[in-house]
């Protein structure tokens, strides 16, 4: 193999580097856009991104933004006064009793006692060794709203807090925890009202002015007008003027009458 095979060797190796790097760059002068001021701006849809981008691309459904997304209001009034104390109870043995006990004098675990805790403070339990983080928030109190927020992610409720739990996150079984523990509460205090249901807007439309008074608009239309403004009958009379010249007097006319006959019985009119 002399140098004549080496040389096209290498030729036909450079042909087809050059062939790829045109082809990258047709595919870059088609399918992007350059740089048009979108540099450095947020893409408020996944169409503008691709607006953006690309000189062509396939237009995308967007089913987010096309009305005013309704907020849920959460009603944690409607959920206690739905909630089973019987399942709180088994969530409770299933995902607390192995840190705390609920009944009255029952012992510290882990986790404090729990009994006649609703509406006592945070940190209740002077024999207890509470996390920093708790004793911060020792002046306030478990109410129903804070409880909720607490069992739903207690690291996020109170930030630096010992308690390695994950939380509930299901609103219902929360609410079941919760009516348990008031169970364990002497005089707990009354669950919070749920929250009042919109009133609908009165039903039909208030009628139209004069909607409801057609037949008496058109009778006092009726007795306004006089009789003589009614289209008078035809009494068979005609009167007629005839002008006999054009002087600038007046010339009176020739008064005719000419009456009118029913029509005979034989077709023929009386003269």
């Amino acid at each position: 193999m002399g140098d004549l095979f080496w040389n096209k060797v290498f030729g036909a190796i450079l042909a087809v580097v050059l062939v790829v790097m045109g082809l990258q760059t047709l595919s870059g002068m088609v399918f992007s856009s350059g740089g048009d001021g979108h540099h450095g701006e947020e893409a408020h849809s996944l169409n503008e991104w691709a607006q953006g981008r690309f000189s062509y691309y396939t237009e995308i459904a967007e089913t987010g933004g096309a009305g005013a997304v309704e907020e849920e209001v959460y009603d944690l009034g409607a959920l206690l006064a739905a909630a089973d104390p019987t399942s709180g109870e088994r969530a409770f043995k299933a995902k607390c009793s192995t840190c705390h006990t609920i009944e009255q004098g029952g012992s510290n675990g882990t986790g404090p006692n729990l009994y006649a805790i609703v509406g006592d403070s945070h940190a209740h339990d002077p024999s207890f060794g509470y996390s920093s983080a708790m004793q911060a928030t020792s002046s306030e109190s478990w109410t129903y709203e804070s409880m909720d927020q607490w069992l739903e992610n207690p690291s996020s409720y109170i930030r630096g807090t010992s308690m390695a739990f994950a939380g509930l996150r299901r609103d219902d079984e929360r609410a079941d925890v919760i009516a348990y523990l008031a169970q364990y509460t002497p005089e707990a205090p009354a669950f919070p009202e749920p929250l009042p249901e919109e009133e609908e807007g009165a039903e039909g439309d208030a009628p139209a002015e004069g909607d409801g008074a057609d037949g008496e608009a058109v009778d006092a239309t009726l007795d306004a007008e006089t009789v003589e403004d009614a289209p008078t009958l035809a009494t068979g009379e005609i009167e007629t003027q005839d002008v006999v010249d054009d002087q600038d007097s007046e010339a009176e006319g020739n008064v005719s009458e000419v009456e009118m006959t029913p029509e005979a019985e034989d077709g023929e009119t009386e003269e």
